[in-house]
């Protein structure tokens, strides 16, 4: 069972300075929450809704998340929760199958977000319910008032408050964090947004099923191009029954630069897409005529490849997870990056707090154009291969034949393999002749 995190409204909130208001308590929010609060700043945690809440996602949690969790001592907590898998399998238009193996955890986000949110309360964080409807930067920095949790030095002036609905005064701190996924609003108005629109929509259903399905599988079926779908199994609550999280996605265009219009379009063409899927795809059609019930649809939009928004332009607002684009393209992957991009958001602001200057947040979008972005890129160009049918039908036919060309596919899962080494002429040629 998850931890239920101890949350008041944001009404009940004192008038005190926070040393950093966290917006959005997803894993990237409540992670940097956490880092933060263990290092003794006062932090506040504030999200638009009550926890348990639920959350559209594959709730897949791939190498990455995992070596992230257990950076952070929280892996023996999560998996306690989540549904083990040893690996995957990727299926190509023509339905040649390629396993992948690797360990993977399941866990739906309405059980992880929530653990991860206990995880920063209890390591002193403050979490509230209320929706932010603006972030305004001071003009001048207000002086100290009040020092860190238990004596730490708070040396930042106010810079920002934050305006709640339903609460009359705003909430003043020193920096504050936007973490607020795919909700990109607040991020105008601090001058980090470049590009409203989205990357990506998905959408997914809960399916209760008696058919038993171990491995996590992702298809580029026919019946689904130019989108992609997947069956993750996940823990269930119900006895004889295992439950799946079934849903499909397509990426929307060069730059996401797609009008909220067609978004909602592309998403309501997801709901047939998705039926097309479970009547037709066979992995699909045999969880559905076990189906002993299922959950409504639900979508979300993805910001992917780190663009689209920056993490900090000079002031006392900062940006990370999805807000900044953290999932990656061509896996679709998002909670193992965004709790990276908060690791090191988390670490600049430590930073600032210990030279009593905001000159070390620079350090935060230098680290992800370094340490980052670079991977994106490839990421970036496979997706565009993958988005070409005959092309990732091709590759993944070989590696169904070819060991090496399977042992490359996991890797580029793993972040040990460029993803060009295999999405890529020369990739293309290698497999050929492997």
């Amino acid at each position: 069972m998850h931890a239920t995190p101890a949350q008041r409204p944001a009404s009940a909130i004192d008038d005190g300075t926070w040393d950093v208001v966290v917006v959005g308590a997803g894993p990237a929010g409540s992670l940097a929450a956490r880092r933060l609060a263990r290092s003794g700043r006062r932090v506040l945690l504030l999200d638009g809704r009550r926890f348990p809440r639920d959350k559209a996602c594959g709730d897949a949690l791939i190498p990455d998340a995992l070596a992230c969790l257990e950076r952070n001592g929280l892996l023996a907590r999560v998996r306690a929760l989540a549904h083990g898998a040893a690996g995957g399998e990727l299926y190509a238009p023509s339905r040649a199958r390629v396993p992948l193996e690797c360990a993977m955890l399941t866990v739906p986000r309405r059980a992880l977000d929530a653990e991860l949110a206990a995880a920063a309360v209890e390591s002193g964080a403050c979490f509230a319910h209320g929706l932010v409807r603006a972030v305004s930067e001071a003009a001048h920095g207000v002086p100290p008032r009040t020092s860190g949790r238990d004596g730490a030095a708070a040396t930042l002036p106010v810079g920002a408050t934050v305006h709640v609905v339903g609460r009359s005064a705003p909430i003043a701190a020193r920096l504050v964090i936007l973490a607020t996924g795919a909700h990109v609003g607040l991020l105008g108005g601090a001058g980090l947004l470049d590009r409203p629109a989205a990357s990506a929509v998905a959408i997914r259903r809960y399916v209760r099923a008696t058919h038993a399905l171990d491995r996590l599988v992702v298809s580029f079926d026919r019946s689904i191009l130019p989108g992609y779908a997947w069956i993750f199994p996940v823990p269930s609550e119900a006895p004889g029954a295992r439950a799946y999280n079934v849903g499909c996605g397509i990426v929307l265009g060069a730059g996401g630069a797609e009008s909220g219009d067609r978004t909602a379009a592309v998403a309501r063409g997801l709901r047939e897409m998705l039926d097309r899927f479970m009547r037709e795809f066979p992995v699909a059609r045999a969880v559905a005529e076990s189906e002993v019930g299922r959950s409504p649809v639900r979508g979300a939009a993805l910001r992917c490849a780190l663009t689209g928004a920056r993490g900090w332009a000079g002031g006392a607002v900062l940006a990370t997870g999805e807000a900044i684009g953290a999932t990656y393209p061509l896996t679709g992957e998002g909670i193992g990056k965004a709790m990276e991009t908060a690791e090191r958001c988390a670490d600049a602001v430590e930073a600032a707090f210990a030279a009593g200057s905001r000159a070390p947040l620079a350090d935060y979008p230098a680290r992800l154009a370094a340490e980052l972005r670079p991977r994106y890129r490839g990421y970036a160009a496979a997706e565009r291969w993958v988005g070409v049918g005959w092309l990732t039908d091709l590759v993944l036919r070989q590696a169904a034949r070819r060991p090496r060309v399977q042992a490359a596919l996991t890797g580029v899962l793993t972040e040990t393999v460029p993803p060009e080494r295999v999405f890529s002429p020369g990739g293309l040629l290698r497999g050929l002749l492997g």
